[in-house]
């Protein structure tokens, strides 16, 4: 972790003491509108262990969640986000790496880039979500609840449960991703490259293609 990355990380004890919840924001899993709705504002992306290791007073007393995403519907979304380059409320590291030649389609993205990256050195969007979710050198979940974002009601009521907060998720938005990001998987051939590079995520989470 570098030294703004902690020292940003340490301004938001703040707000995480305040509330009494830890929202560990797992990239392009629909957390925006939870970090706004807690918050007033997004914090970033840090990982479950990186919290519990600054603050862990805070981290045993809290209530700490979070939110995972098919993989394939995830990897869609980062391939697009990292294209576009950035949004209103969250960037990219060196956007201008994502506009060479092996961006030039989904499928040339997975076979051309991703299958030969190293996950722990990628830009965040693309790391497992595991990573930010796990203890270090293990795949034990260390927060206290896991939602889907496929499951949104449930999610949000589970949320309601433990925080007393209505928070308001758009679940239409997560019906038409699941019909849309299947259609770019032109064969098995891509799917299966989610699900090596993936898989501990896929396992850990319980996901399929077709969820």
């Amino acid at each position: 972790m570098n030294f703004r990355y902690k020292i940003n990380l340490y301004h938001r004890f703040f707000y995480w003491n305040k509330e009494k919840i830890v929202f560990v924001h797992v990239p392009k899993a629909a957390g925006t509108s939870i970090n706004k709705a807690l918050y007033g504002r997004t914090l970033g992306h840090y990982t479950a262990l990186q919290i519990k290791s600054a603050f862990p007073n805070l981290y045993e007393n809290a209530f700490v969640f979070s939110l995972v995403r098919n993989p394939w519907s995830r990897v869609l979304s980062a391939y697009r986000f990292a294209k576009q380059g950035a949004t209103d409320s969250m960037g990219i590291s060196n956007p201008s790496y994502y506009q060479r030649y092996e961006f030039r389609s989904f499928e040339s993205f997975l076979f051309e880039w991703l299958v030969f990256q190293d996950l722990k050195e990628i830009d965040f969007v693309f790391r497992p979500q595991y990573s930010f979710l796990c203890g270090d050198g293990n795949y034990d979940v260390i927060v206290d609840y896991v939602g889907k974002v496929e499951n949104i009601v449930e999610a949000a009521s589970k949320i309601k449960e433990f925080t007393g907060r209505s928070i308001k998720l758009n679940r239409e938005n997560v019906t038409r991703g699941k019909v849309e990001y299947q259609k770019h998987y032109k064969d098995n051939d891509s799917v299966n490259v989610i699900r090596d590079i993936y898989a501990n995520d896929i396992e850990i989470f319980g996901y399929s293609f077709d969820e």
